[in-house]
């Protein structure tokens, strides 16, 4: 009688025990899945963005190319804040595709707020012929960048097409 009281003691302690070893397990689970769920809809509050092309800078110039500075307002009219693991992108000037580039710099842009991101692109003048004869006579020229915004996630990238056009 003394051993079946010991036993069944133990079996409603390991009891106990398993429950709440149980109930950790689920609520580290949720844990998990719920900060998993935050950082992906960071991740998807990217699609809503508003960007805008807010200045084409020449930073440097030689005979052969030139080196200009891009600056990209990102907008997040969202309630949460989103994040850009990178930028992978086409520069027109006048129509005309003057060179690709690419930001890898992950960049994060609070909810309700706006940041400029920056990035350098040389153009090498023998890609562009006409497009430049143009712009030097008429002292002015359109640009336009179309790409691809990407956000990484534990299934692979995500990407978003933009469109661009300064002035």
């Amino acid at each position: 009688m003394i051993l079946f009281n010991r036993v069944q003691a133990y079996r409603s302690t390991t009891k106990k025990k398993g429950g709440e070893m149980r109930k950790i397990v689920i609520i580290l689970i949720l844990l998990t899945l719920s900060f998993g769920c935050k950082e992906f809809m960071k991740r998807l509050a990217v699609k809503e963005l508003d960007f805008s092309l807010v200045r084409v800078s020449l930073i440097d110039y030689t005979l052969s190319d030139m080196t200009l500075k891009l600056d990209i307002m990102a907008t997040n009219p969202n309630d949460i804040d989103a994040v850009i693991d990178r930028l992978d992108y086409s520069f027109f000037i006048n129509e005309k595709n003057a060179a690709n580039g690419s930001t890898l710099k992950r960049v994060t842009i609070k909810a309700g707020r706006e940041k400029t991101v920056s990035t350098e692109l040389t153009i090498d003048y023998l890609n562009l012929g006409a497009a430049i004869l143009e712009a030097v006579k008429d002292k002015r020229a359109d640009f336009r960048i179309e790409g691809k915004v990407y956000i990484d996630t534990e299934i692979g990238s995500i990407s978003f097409p933009i469109t661009l056009f300064y002035p």
